[in-house]
């Protein structure tokens, strides 16, 4: 199989407690109690999904991405730079990522 190589847009938000961290082009998400531990939880996600997808060659499992609403709360969030999104995938290359967090209500953003 090629190599490919992609770009990833990350949004936080807080939900029940817990920090979310919600890639936007995979449709996944880690939690914690912080941002940080949020998105180690993403890179963990990202890494078992994309190595899943690639050794069964079923790349429409990989590129599913998020619901129009968390593509919303990424427009409308504002850029932070926490802790690093570590992605260890064979055959993948990540040429980086923007991240941003959402403080708006999330129920407003669900409708």
């Amino acid at each position: 199989m090629q190599s490919m190589r992609m770009s990833l847009r990350v949004v936080f938000y807080y939900q029940s407690d817990r920090w979310i961290a919600h890639c936007l082009e995979f449709d996944l998400m880690g939690d914690g109690d912080t941002q940080v531990e949020a998105l180690a939880s993403l890179s963990e996600a990202i890494s078992l999904q994309v190595e899943a997808s690639l050794e069964s060659s079923n790349l429409e499992n990989l590129f599913s991405p998020a619901d129009g609403r968390y593509l919303a709360m990424f427009a409308k969030g504002r850029n932070v730079a926490v802790g690093q999104l570590d992605i260890h995938a064979t055959g993948c290359e990540f040429e980086g990522y923007e991240v941003r967090v959402f403080e708006g209500d999330l129920q407003a953003a669900a409708t």
